[in-house]
Parts: C-alpha cells; structure tokens; sequence
C-alpha cells in the first residue's frame, strides 16, 4: 500500500490523500480500506469506490482519494489500514489458493501550518549590571488578531552582543538570497565577523572553516550578478546597466576577502575601473540605479551620499588617497560640505568618510550639528526619520526602527568610533539602542543597515572587549531558571523556550560585563487589509488545458506601488501555494523569458519571483 499527501499543509485547507493499494498475489482477493477518524482532521472520500469491501484482481491496484481537512496545528498523524481476505467473488481453483489473509498499516505524518502570514517581534537588552544587580522586565503580548494557536516564544543569553550574528553566519538576512544585494551584503557581513573574531582571538577553527566555505560559494555566486564591463546588477543579466552602490560595495568586500580565499585580481580591478569611469568631472558619482536607499528620502542630495558611499568604498577597499578618482571624490565632498549639506543620512555618512580620509576640521564640524539632530532619551542615542508610516500596534515589545534610521545611527557610531580618542560612553549610548533593534537572526531590518550595523558593532566590541562574569535568573511568580555566562561560553546562545501560560517575566543579570538577554515571540495573523505601499489581489481562473477534473488552475497576481516614491525599487513577490498544489515549473520560467520577473524560484511549496521595479502601474503575472 501507498499513501501519497502533502509534507506540509495549511490548517483548514483541504487537500488530498491519495491511497493506492497493489494485489502483486496471482489470486483476486477482496480488501478493505479505512482511514481511522481522529479529532485532529475532517476527511471524506472522494472517489466511487467502496472502501469497505471490494475485490481487487491479481496483478492490478486500486486507488482511493479522501479530501482531508487539518483542525489541528503542528504534526498530525494519520493512519490508513487495508486488510484482505478470500471471497467467493474470486473464482480461484483450489491449487491456487493461497493464504490472503492480510493486513497493511501506514501512518503518514502530515505537518500543518497555520494560517495568515508569520509575523516576529524582538524585545532586546544589552545588560551590564557593573557589579550590582540589574533587572529588566519582559511581557510577551499578542495582538487581538493572532491565528488562533500559532504563537511561539522564546527567550535568549549570551555573553556577546554579536553571539546571535555568529550562530547564524547563513541567514543573517531574514530574505531569500535570490539577487545580487542580498548575496554580497551576507559576504560582507561574514567578513566583519570573521575579523571581529580573528582579533578577538576568539576564532576557532570550526567557525573558521564554515566561514571559509561560506565565502567560497558566494564568490562565485556573486560572479554571477558581474556584467561584461566588471559592474554589478542586483540580477543576472548582463544587457543591464550596473548598479554603482552595489558595485562599490563589490569592490570594498572583494578587497577585504582576499584575506581569507583566493579573489582572481582582475575580478575588483575591472569593478574599481568601471566606477571610476561612473565619475563626474566635478568628482561626484550620480546615482544610476532602481535601488531604494531606506535612510534617505529623494532629496537634491542623493549623489552626495551616493559619492560618500563610494568613496568610504573606495577607503575600506585598501586604495591610497592619492589615488585620483579617490581625491577627486573627497573635492565633491568637501565642495558640499563647504555648501552646506543638509540631510542628516547624507551627513553621518560624510562624517564616517571624512573620518577615514583623516579630514578632521570636517569631523570636529559635522558631529556636532549630528549630535543636535539626535534623539536621546532612556540613556540611548540615535537618529530618526522625520517622516515614517504608523507603526504596528504593540503595547509591550519595542517598535522596529526603519532600516534608514539604523543605518543613519551606525554611520554616525563609525564616525565615532573612528576618532583618534573616541568616546566610548557616548558610543555605548548608541549601541544600547542598536542592541534593542537587533532582530532573532543577530541582523537588522533590511540588507543596507545590516551590512553597516554589524561593521560598527564589530568595531565597537573590538574597542571595548567582552569577559562577562553574568549569572541571569529569568523568573515568573511560581519558577525560575538560571543560566552562567563567563569569558569560556560568551560566544554561547543558550535558550529558553517560555511556557504558553506565563507571559511576564523578569530577567535579573548579576556580576561584572555585559551580557544579551533577547525575547522572541513568532506568530501569525491574518493579511493585513491596510495600505502597505502596494495594492495587491490574487485570483483563479480555470486553466485552458483539457483536464475534465480541473486539477490545473491559472493564477494571476497583480501588483501596483502606492508608495510616497515615484517606484519601489526591487520587489520580492512570495506566493505560498495552496495546500495540495504544486507550480508548474515552465510557467514559473516563463515569467522570467518573457520579462516579467528577473529572477524566480520554487522554494518549501513557496514560489518567488523578483520584480526590478513596481511603479503606479499594475503588473499582473499569470502562472499554472
């Protein structure tokens, strides 16, 4: 017997069991199908046949179809038993009688996910009690629209603020890795790492060799988003024009890489001579690209951070000031500067660059107005947007901070940290937003300020070491649980996973140093009816195939960016399938062939595809 169904399905969508019993005996024999009920599904069969009892001739196989609807969350078992025996049906002579009588059990785990779309809030704290106790409060709350069932928390410690980045070297950016940006920004961030670790001397050889190969594999991958001229674009295709940020940031991590594998070095050369051609006359670079910058809204100056970007590129990347396209870059900046730069983003970003270069008459004059910009309160420092949506409802977890206003604050922590005697109790104010902003991954909320974030933090950690001495007490009214941070198991992320009952707890931290303490809570809620920056709708419509069952069904998505910007920028669309349905894979292609998307993929019954662009005008994309 053979029992076919999803792996996975959605908790009240239906799908189907297929149950194919064989007769490989030389005699007919007559058998018996059940499915056993359990509290756990609905199902009903779906075919003519008579599972209680039906004669099955010798050689042949029967096929049963129950449609099978989950109640229950998680792994449900279900279990289909087929038994046989002799029946006067079977007109079988005597010496081929043969012993039927027997029976056949399958139980086929099936996994069944809940509803609506899966939602993560963080609730972080770097704690440094300095030799007394210091306490700080957690309550997990969930939103009144939560999916029934779906919530999971947990609660994690660990000695360094970078641990969480470290475990999960692979996914730091909680996106699929399908286009150019995603790939070079986890490079770069493995890069900081590695060298955080390496001067620590924290480096062990496990985590090295895992880096290393981690390295490797995208090296080449990211070749695969270069175009003939040694540019990069955020896809593979080389009839489009190169990206100048993400070609900057190609060279800087090219450069850097070299330290640990082997870089052919035409590979950044040809980048570095690309960009340099990319160079106005007056040294400033213009932006080129659909690429959205998060921490800037459109604004006159967008090629001075863009000429900012590269130039910091430019310096991290190993290159001597001397080098023309670099000092002609600074000329643009300092042009600017003296111009009066009004942007805050466009002015931490000048402030770290001035930094590297050694222009320390710009350093002293822009940090200062940053630090009259700045929003300090609850002994933290940081950055925000003037404009940004309304944030989602919360009561007890910290807001998510836009990916621009995280980007911005880590600039201006770079520019301080870079000062020949930086002051570190104004920096620490600065991280102790960071370290609330962090999410479960140890990254940050979009690819741009998790690259910078993690650049700054390493550097800070580097500046202020890590040997805690912590023991952490997390405790409800009838438990308690306690965990030992010390300088052996600091790079340690230990869990707690929370019972659902309690939902207040209390984190106690003891000893000397600083220690991570980060709740999570996952869970799901329906799809959000209000505007998001894009209009969306998803519809069914017969196939045109011959199929008189209709198991092949069109699906057509449609898509329009209402945004406050003229287009969106990339655009990932994920569509997770129905329960019990499969893409078919040349349709997905072709969406690809016949310019629709950039780039698609079928992954965990999730098909995805990558716009370059939405604008005001809708885009629809039709699959089977």
């Amino acid at each position: 017997m053979e029992v076919t169904s999803p792996f996975s399905v959605v908790r009240s969508e239906q799908s189907d069991l297929i149950v194919t019993v064989f007769n490989y005996r030389t005699t007919c024999v007559e058998i018996s199908v059940q499915l056993e009920a359990s509290e756990n599904y609905e199902a009903s069969i779906n075919t003519q046949s008579n599972t209680d009892s039906e004669v099955l001739p010798a050689g042949e196989q029967k096929t049963y179809v129950w449609t099978v609807t989950p109640k229950t969350l998680g792994k449900v078992n279900i279990t289909v038993v087929a038994t046989s025996k002799q029946s006067s049906a079977c007109p079988n002579d005597a010496h081929e009688e043969q012993d039927v009588n027997w029976k056949d059990t399958v139980v086929k785990t099936l996994l069944v996910e809940p509803e609506g779309i899966e939602k993560e809030s963080t609730q972080s704290f770097l704690i440094c009690p300095k030799g007394t106790k210091a306490s700080k409060q957690i309550t997990l709350e969930l939103p009144n629209d939560v999916v029934e069932g779906s919530a999971r928390s947990f609660v994690t410690f660990v000695g360094d603020i970078l641990g969480v980045a470290m475990q999960n070297l692979e996914s730091l950016l909680q996106t699929p890795y399908g286009c150019g940006e995603q790939n070079i920004a986890q490079l770069a961030a493995d890069i900081y790492i590695l060298d955080y670790l390496n001067a620590t001397k924290q480096l062990t050889e496990e985590v090295r060799s895992k880096a290393l190969l981690l390295l490797s594999k995208g090296y080449q991958k990211h070749l695969s988003f270069k175009n003939y001229d040694g540019s990069y674009d955020v896809f593979c295709h080389n009839n489009q024009e190169g990206s100048v940020w993400l070609s900057a940031l190609s060279f800087k991590t090219f450069e850097k890489m070299k330290e640990y594998i082997f870089i052919e070095e035409t590979v950044p050369k040809q980048t570095l001579i690309w960009l340099v051609k990319k160079q106005k006359s007056n040294g400033c670079f213009r932006k080129n690209e659909n690429l959205v910058n998060n921490a800037q809204e459109d604004s006159d100056e967008d090629d001075i951070a863009l000429t900012a970007y590269v130039v910091g590129a430019f310096l991290e990347g190993g290159l001597n000031s001397s080098f023309p396209a670099l000092r002609n870059g600074l000329y643009c900046l300092e042009e600017a500067f003296s111009s009066s730069v009004t942007d805050d983003h466009t002015q931490a970003i000048m402030a770290y660059v001035f930094t590297l270069a050694g222009k320390q008459q710009q350093v002293k004059s822009l940090l200062p107005i940053l630090d009259r910009s700045a929003t300090k309160t609850n002994n933290m420092i940081y950055w925000e947007k003037d404009e940004k949506p309304k944030a989602d409802s919360s009561p007890s977890f910290i807001p998510s901070a836009l990916s621009g206003e995280t980007e911005k604050t880590c600039y201006v922590l770079l520019a301080v940290l870079s000062q020949d005697t930086p002051d570190l109790d104004y920096a620490s104010k600065i991280v102790q937003w960071l370290a609330q902003r962090m999410n479960s991954h140890g990254g940050f909320s979009a690819v741009q300020d998790t690259t910078v974030c993690l650049l700054a933090l390493t550097r800070y950690m580097k500046l202020t070491g890590s040997n805690p001495q912590n023991t952490i007490t997390l405790s409800t009214e009838e438990s308690e649980e306690v965990f030992h941070i010390n300088r052996d198991n600091r790079l340690l992320v230990q869990h707690s996973k929370v019972s659902e009952g309690h939902r207040r707890y209390t984190v106690d931290v003891e000893g000397d140093g600083c220690s991570f303490t980060q709740a999570t809570l996952r869970y799901n809620v329906p799809l959000p009816k209000e505007a998001s920056g894009f209009s969306l709708s998803v519809k069914t419509r017969k196939s045109n195939s011959s199929d008189e069952l209709q198991t092949k069904f069109d699906l057509m998505v449609t898509l329009t960016y209402t945004g406050a910007h003229e287009s969106s920028g990339t655009v990932l669309v994920d569509v997770r399938m129905l329960s019990g349905f499969t893409p078919v894979f040349s349709s997905i292609e072709e969406l690809k062939f016949n310019g629709q998307a950039m780039k698609t993929d079928i992954k965990n019954g999730h098909v995805l595809f990558y716009l370059k662009n939405v604008s005001s005008t809708t885009i629809a994309c039709f699959f089977l």
